[in-house]
This record gives C-alpha cells, sequence and structure tokens, in this order.
C-alpha cells in the first residue's frame, strides 16, 4: 500500500510500496492446494472384486476392450468412467474400426445384476457378440 509522507525540503512527495508478502503467502496456499488435489485426482481408482471360478481361462488381450462395473453402478471404459451414452458412442466407433473386437466384462462379484444386463443389453445392441466375463481362478 502507500503512504503519504510529508518532507518540509520537497513539498508534498508520494512515497510508495508494494507490499508483496501477502501475495506470497496467496500463492504458496494456492500451488499446496493444487498439489494436493492433482495428486488426489491422479491417484483416484476403482476396486472390482472379481467373483472367483474353478476352471477360468486366460482372454486373449490383443484385441479385448475391458469393461468395468463395479459395485456401487459405476461403469468403466478400460479405466476410464463412462455414461450409458458414452460407453455406447464409443463402443460403436471401436466396432466400426475393429468388428472383430472381443469384450472383457469384469463385474464386481457383489453387483446390482441389473447393471450388468444393462451393458449387455447395449452390446448385443451394437451387434457385438464375443464376450468374456473375467474371473479370478481359485
Amino acid at each position: 500500500m502507500g503512504s503519504r509522507g510529508f518532507s518540509r525540503d520537497s513539498g508534498d512527495e508520494i512515497l510508495s510500496e508494494i507490499n508483496v508478502v501477502p501475495l506470497v503467502d496467496i500463492s504458496l496456499v494456492l500451488l499446496l492446494i493444487f498439489m494436493v488435489t492433482a495428486n488426489y485426482i491422479m491417484t483416484a481408482t476403482f476396486a472390482v472384486d472379481m467373483p472367483q471360478a474353478k476352471y477360468a481361462k486366460a482372454a486373449a488381450q490383443s484385441e479385448a476392450v475391458t469393461i468395468a462395473i463395479s459395485r456401487d453402478g459405476p461403469v468403466y471404459l478400460e479405466n476410464e468412467i463412462v455414461t450409458t451414452g458414452e460407453l455406447k458412442r464409443r463402443m460403436q466407433g471401436i466396432y466400426g474400426l475393429n468388428p472383430n473386437i472381443s469384450v472383457i466384462i469384469a463385474a464386481d462379484r457383489n453387483v446390482n445384476f441389473r447393471n450388468v444386463v444393462r451393458v449387455l443389453d447395449l452390446l448385443s445392441e451394437l451387434g457385438i457378440t464375443r464376450l468374456n466375463i473375467a474371473a479370478v481362478t481359485e
């Protein structure tokens, strides 16, 4: 802030200083907030507790797309959360580029089955028939 001082020698003289301490304080607080939230966003993951199967076989991953359905309901396409509309649009594009695409559905063991049926119905509507259900071997 500026301060006004009076000097006897030179008449009215304005002395001005910029106090940068509050600016530095605010900048450091903002930097800290961005660092904490960026770390949270980068490490946010989801967990799918897959069911166990005695005779599960490994699926070919080369031409496969993974759709994960968590217990709470969100659907993930290749580890990215998507809505039903986005899933349909993106799967339509993927299937258009490669009609031999295989889909691996990784559903949580405690998922509401209606969410799985909704995804299966969407894939069937698009004409995708090569489906695999992910499981953990015992």
